[in-house]
């Protein structure tokens, strides 16, 4: 009997193994195994042409639905893999960032932090949490049935999205920008920067003392949504805070005392600024800051354009000005007035500045533009001949710029040009040359001039 019994186990096994014969499909080694992989890149916007395209929804914060076939492509620049970010993922491109909202834990496994992906947005909802931009699904409170953006689940999400290529964390590196605390109430810079990777330089908490740690859940610190808000000192608690969940794996560490950058998802509930911590490594004591060769920022209200000159090769007498300073947007040049544009060159130049005894130099600048040509008609100069306050063109050399804004929004952009032909030289100046014709004129804006 025993043996039988092994007979018909026996036969059982041949069968199913006969079943799983050459049709049994093996799976693709050479594809990513999370995701849709079968997701092609068509009709793909940048994510500030999302934001544009949403906008009322976002700044309403309301949601619809994307009814059309178009899709975005970002990196992951932070996710859950420390605990502090739940069921969402911050996306960002070279012009904005925004959170996906989807209903699964361990998101960093398929979504680690330098992963680039595709988003097909048809069917998934887009709005505003406090005028934070998102990605997700319906959020339907139970006990008052109101509904506002919430998160997707994981089913559809998977339908969604594609890898491309392999994680590298120096992609996200790479868009990082440093919090400008001159523009914390800047609501343009609010709306162009939240649910960015940023780092705010030589910051301190004003609880730290030692003692006190990140989110304690012992009712010694008030908790909204089971995280708490800490503030930093000198700066308006509505203005800013550190955001942190009492389920991050680093809550109940103490907090450091003393200037330290920290580095984090800068987004924003309403007017409040609110940073997200993605791991306890996003917080290190402050690093010396350098001191520059040379900065003007444009945005102080004394200095205002500071020693830059303005050169007018062309100016049309109906022109008032090409450039003009602006207490919000630093320098700005544009020639379209009236529905008419005009045919101009206009050059800002700087003072001289020294470079004598260094070996490298780099030139820095924020700057934003749309319309008109863009590129083609804005231009960045260098020169060590003797300067006159008039313009020969041969005796400047055009610099080659590591980035350009897209010119699709008025995020600004962070540029940079070495200038490492010109050091050791004490007579150093670099000029911003705006030109437009009479059926194309650009709006450029500037700020933030520095050479290191």
């Amino acid at each position: 009997m025993k043996q039988l019994k092994y007979f018909f186990f026996a036969l059982v096994c041949t069968l199913f193994a006969s079943c799983m014969g050459e049709d049994y499909a093996s799976p693709a080694l050479d594809e990513p195994p999370f995701g849709n992989n079968a997701l092609k890149e068509t009709n793909v916007l940048t994510i500030q042409q999302l934001k544009d395209k949403y906008n009322n929804v976002i700044n309403n914060s309301s949601m619809e639905e994307v009814t059309e076939d178009i899709q975005i492509k970002g990196i992951v620049t932070g996710n859950d893999i420390g605990g502090n970010i739940y069921n969402e993922v911050s996306v960002q491109d070279a012009t904005g960032a925004l959170l996906v909202c989807i209903t699964q834990g361990g998101l960093y496994g398929p979504l680690p932090v330098g992963q680039e992906i595709l988003i097909s947005l048809k069917g998934l909802m887009i709005g505003g949490y406090g005028q934070q931009p998102e990605i997700g699904g319906v959020y339907t409170n139970t006990k008052t049935g109101a509904q506002s953006i919430g998160r997707m689940s994981r089913y559809i999400w998977d339908t969604h999205y594609k890898l491309l290529g392999k994680a590298d964390p120096a992609k996200a590196e790479a868009l990082m920008e440093t919090f400008d605390i001159s523009q914390i109430s800047n609501a343009n810079y609010l709306a162009a920067h939240c649910g960015k990777l940023m780092k705010i330089k030589g910051v301190a908490l004003k609880d730290a003392d030692g003692k006190k740690v990140y989110a304690p859940d012992d009712g010694s610190v008030a908790l909204t949504a089971n995280c708490a808000n800490r503030a930093f000192t000198g700066i308006d608690q509505n203005s800013l805070v550190l955001r942190t969940s009492t389920y991050a794996d680093f809550a109940n560490t103490i907090m450091p005392q003393g200037e330290h950058d920290i580095v984090g998802i800068f987004t924003r509930y309403r007017n409040t600024w609110q940073i997200l911590l993605r791991t306890i490594d996003d917080v290190k004591e402050a690093e010396p800051e350098p001191t520059a060769l040379f900065e003007e920022s444009f945005l102080d209200a004394e200095r205002k354009q500071g020693d830059f000159q303005i050169i007018n090769v062309k100016k049309p007498d109906d022109l008032n000005y090409v450039w003009n300073w602006d207490s919000r947007y630093g320098m700005k040049a544009s020639a379209y007035v009236n529905s008419v544009y005009y045919e101009t060159d206009s050059w800002l130049v700087s003072p001289a500045i020294d470079l004598s005894g260094k070996s490298d130099a780099t030139l820095s600048f924020a700057q934003a533009w749309r319309y008109g040509n863009g590129a083609e008609d804005l231009h960045v100069y260098a020169t060590t001949e003797n300067f006159n306050n008039t313009i020969d063109e041969t005796k400047w050399t055009e610099l080659k710029l590591d980035v350009w804004p897209d010119g699709t929004s008025w995020s600004f952009m962070t540029s940079k040009a070495s200038l490492k032909s010109f050091a050791g030289k004490s007579n150093v100046r670099i000029a911003f040359r705006y030109t437009s014709s009479s059926t194309a004129a650009a709006t450029w804006e500037i700020q933030n001039v520095s050479i290191d």
